[in-house]
């Protein structure tokens, strides 16, 4: 009788930890399923805030667009020249019928003419340019003019008005 009590005890011991293993493992299922619920939710969040900034970006390019046709069509409307080609050292100018604007040369940007012997002083050498920086006190004589041709043949000096 004592090894059935023993029996009974030990199969009641062994019913109340597999009760409990199965307590734990229904505890860990939940847990899992409500992991996988704030990871779908977590999902869907993420997605919502995705499509947000994607409408948003697609708005502000869309915004962006519509601006800049503005400007450029208020750019065209006053005239501007379209292509800058060519055009270096000019200035925009109004043109007389009101109309627009106009690329002009201008006396404002004279050029440079200045003249100095050679290094054995054989030869008067002429340096011109409008855009380069020129030291006047390496030159003999130098001047600013608009609309002035000079030459040199034979070592004299031509000028053109």
């Amino acid at each position: 009788a004592r090894i059935n009590l023993a029996a009974d005890g030990l199969l009641a011991q062994s019913q109340a930890a597999a009760q409990d293993a199965l307590t734990s493992a229904e505890l860990a299922a939940s847990e899992a399923d409500r992991a996988q619920a704030s990871a779908d939710q977590g999902v869907a969040d993420t997605t919502a805030v995705l499509n947000q900034v994607q409408f948003s970006g697609n708005q502000i390019l869309v915004d962006a667009e519509a601006v800049l046709q503005q400007v450029i069509a208020r750019l065209l409307a006053v005239g501007l020249p379209d292509s800058l080609i060519g055009a270096r050292g000019m200035l925009l100018k109004v043109k007389v019928d009101e109309s627009g604007y106009e690329l002009v040369h201008t006396a404002a940007l004279p050029r440079f003419y200045g003249f100095a012997l050679s290094s054995d002083g054989s030869e008067l050498l002429l340096t011109e340019g409008r855009d380069a920086n020129f030291n006047a006190q390496d030159f003999l004589a130098w001047t600013l003019a608009e609309g002035v041709t000079f030459a040199l043949h034979q070592n004299a000096l031509e000028v053109q008005l």
